[in-house]
């Protein structure tokens, strides 16, 4: 994941909050569209399921696993989230200290926190893992140690919906969870469905304008680019941002102004906690047609800032968010788990 002016940028407080987005990868992700993503072809080296196994991960790498893989650690949120997922939590030997979701992965061993520089390559190593999952170039450190140790290493970075359903069809396969890859696809898609047909007739000029912040200080957006840009897009939102090829941007406070959001979205989490209220007074917010209306919304962090199985739930969230009089019940959007932590619609 690339920032613009990125030297200015707090790095550690950065690393920590893609502890929570489970490491995006890449820059240049597909630009968002506002229907439905469908998951992309099974390609043969993923439907054999047959070892020794070859198979290109989110950085572009060929990787070879001997054999199905029983001991794995998880260096990403969200990759231990995939896993329990497709019913592979019981291979999960190791994960870090962010590692919370499902409840069973806070109980697993810790080999350290998110960042590179924070993993015990040791306590990975001690795990006796024949499979790490990591998160995209930054844990490039981490990969650069192991490789060399013939331990295999696949990182995954997905920073769209596609890339998360080709993560899926990746994980079916190394795990041989082929099956149950493809029926959480269809679910996931399904649900991204039943919240377009909610959408599908409504206006461009109904379409509430959105600022989503990443990061406070300094105050970065997601754009287009990102995940998180996509879900603004299928929740039937438009993205304050144009930028097409940037995922993450800084912007001014004289830019907000400007562009001055109907709705403004922040997550959460851990030791970053955001305050709603805090928000509301903030004194340069004060002329935001968001603040002045009260649509301001705090995530969970957790939920909303992981590329992973629950981006769904956090779709449902923002969709009714934006468009309550379309989602009268929980129903009207599917199955949802996901709830704003804090600040309903006025």
């Amino acid at each position: 994941m690339m920032f613009p002016h990125s030297h200015s940028i707090p790095l550690l407080g950065l690393c920590l909050w893609l502890a929570g987005a489970a490491g995006c990868g890449r820059a240049g992700a597909p630009s968002p569209s506002t229907s439905a993503v469908p998951p992309p072809p099974l390609g043969p080296r993923a439907v054999a399921e047959q070892f020794p196994l070859t198979v290109t991960d989110g950085l572009g790498r060929e990787v070879t696993l001997p054999a199905p893989p029983r001991r794995i650690v998880s260096l990403a949120p969200k990759n231990t989230e995939l896993v329990f997922a497709l019913g592979a939590g019981d291979r999960l030997v190791g994960v870090t200290t962010y590692c919370n979701y499902p409840p069973e992965a806070a109980e697993l061993p810790k080999v350290g926190g998110f960042t590179s520089s924070s993993i015990s390559l040791e306590q990975v190593l001690g795990l006796r893992p024949d499979l790490v999952l990591c998160a995209g170039e930054l844990h490039r450190p981490t990969m650069e140690q192991l490789e060399p140790l013939h331990v295999p290493v696949l990182a995954l970075g997905a920073e769209s919906l596609r890339e998360l359903y080709a993560e899926l069809e990746l994980l079916g396969a190394v795990l041989g969870r082929g099956s149950e890859a493809k029926r959480l696809m269809e679910s996931m898609q399904q649900r991204v469905e039943r919240v377009q047909d909610r959408l599908r007739d409504l206006p461009p000029e109904q379409r509430l304008k959105v600022f989503y912040q990443v990061w406070e200080d300094p105050l970065t957006a997601a754009g287009p680019a990102s995940y998180l840009g996509e879900l603004i897009a299928l929740a039937g939102g438009e993205n304050i941002v144009s930028a097409a090829d940037a995922p993450y941007l800084r912007i001014s406070e004289e830019e907000l102004l400007v562009r001055n959001p109907d709705v403004i979205i922040a997550p959460s989490m851990g030791t970053f906690r955001i305050d709603r209220e805090q928000l509301l007074r903030r004194p340069a917010w004060q002329n935001l047609r968001a603040v002045q209306t009260g649509r301001v919304y705090v995530l969970d962090g957790d939920l909303v800032s992981r590329c992973g199985p629950r981006l769904i739930d956090a779709l449902e969230t923002v969709a009714r968010q934006l468009s309550p009089e379309r989602f009268e019940s929980p129903e009207a959007a599917g199955r949802s788990n996901g709830t704003p932590e804090q600040g309903a619609s006025p």
